[in-house]
């Protein structure tokens, strides 16, 4: 009898240390997100891992925006990402073309969204071009569809960290506006839903690691800005270099407009066939149509002159435009229209 009870005093102790070292083994779960936090996201199409997301945190967005012009720095408290990525995707993961990783966030705003995409640089020296400029219903859509990645059910949010990190999580690939890799790999649609014009935020690692940097792209209703950009070392480490500015007189798309007054008109520097111009003033029988192309958060003052001469300028009319899109400006003054000779011409002011 003694040694029957001595055997079952022996089983209940076994088990006691057993649910112990279970409840050590289960990591603490990751932060909570905070307004502005940008996040590291990876995945793979195909093969090993290719079931899974890894989400990184890393950190707020001032950190990035806010750096000095032309600095460079490791992003510091992000663990051993390296190892995780070696455990999910295998040790060659640097070399995986079926790999993809990409770097997202926005900020609210009080309604009139600030949104953020990378975008791989086709050559590793070269720039990329930044994303178009977008109205608020574009910007807010596509912040809400990030926001269910970084805050629903099934997103970052709550998630339990990994063995390397404390601000990393896995996260299964589903068909939830939660998951990462159904916002960015369902075909048929831009990344973040389909008013983002975002075609791809992702590099992939075909080339290794020293052949995929990312720029990061900040929209908001002033217009578009390239913040900087994003590498990754064979180890892991995240490196950060903020732009260099540039020459207000430098032209980068060979358009004839420099890139400070393409800012100023929110066009996009980086694509020659986008500055402002007006596109045709034509007399019609109601008046006479100057028209352009207009973009939110800008105010367009029309202005007539006779004969070209100085101080011969005169302002007929503004326009404060709430979004992209065509606009004319009708002029029905009767003498203006009774001359046989007249030129117009549109100032952009932010």
């Amino acid at each position: 009898m003694r040694a029957h009870l001595y055997r079952s005093a022996l089983f209940v102790l076994a088990s006691s240390v057993l649910a112990v070292t279970s409840a050590q083994a289960v990591n603490p779960a990751v932060p909570d997100p905070v307004t502005g936090d940008v996040f590291l996201a990876f995945r793979a199409s195909d093969g090993q891992g290719s079931a899974t997301s890894y989400l990184v945190k890393l950190g707020v967005d001032t950190q990035f925006t806010t750096a000095a012009a032309g600095s460079s720095f490791d992003v510091s408290g992000l663990g051993n990402i390296g190892e995780d990525l070696k455990a999910t995707y295998g040790d060659g993961w640097n070399t995986r073309a079926d790999l993809f990783w990409g770097i997202f966030s926005f900020r609210p705003n009080n309604g009139n969204p600030i949104i953020y995409g990378s975008r791989e640089r086709t050559q590793v020296n070269v720039r990329s071009t930044a994303w178009p400029t977008l109205v608020q219903q574009s910007r807010s859509s596509t912040s809400n569809q990030i926001s269910a990645v970084i805050q629903n059910i099934g997103g970052y949010k709550g998630r339990l960290s990994t063995d390397n990190s404390l601000i990393a999580t896995f996260q299964t690939n589903s068909a939830d506006a939660s998951s990462y890799n159904k916002q960015v790999a369902t075909a048929g649609t831009s990344d973040f839903g389909s008013l983002s014009q975002w075609s791809s935020i992702e590099g992939s690692f075909g080339n290794g690691e020293a052949g995929t940097i990312l720029d990061f792209h900040r929209i908001a209703a002033s217009g578009v800005t390239t913040v900087g950009s994003f590498s990754i070392s064979a180890s892991g480490t995240i490196h950060f270099t903020n732009v260099v500015p540039t020459n207000p007189n430098t032209d980068t798309d060979h358009d004839g407009v420099t890139d400070a007054n393409e800012a100023i008109a929110g066009t996009n520097p980086n694509d020659s066939t986008d500055f402002f111009r007006l596109q045709s003033v034509a007399p019609a029988g109601d008046g006479i149509h100057v028209n352009f192309n207009v973009v939110a958060s800008r105010t367009y003052t029309v202005e007539y002159s006779q004969t070209l001469a100085a101080g011969s300028w005169e302002s007929i009319g503004t326009y404060a435009a709430t979004g992209a899109a065509p606009h004319t400006f009708l002029d029905t003054d009767a003498v203006r229209r009774s001359r046989p000779t007249g030129f117009y011409r549109v100032r952009v002011s932010q």
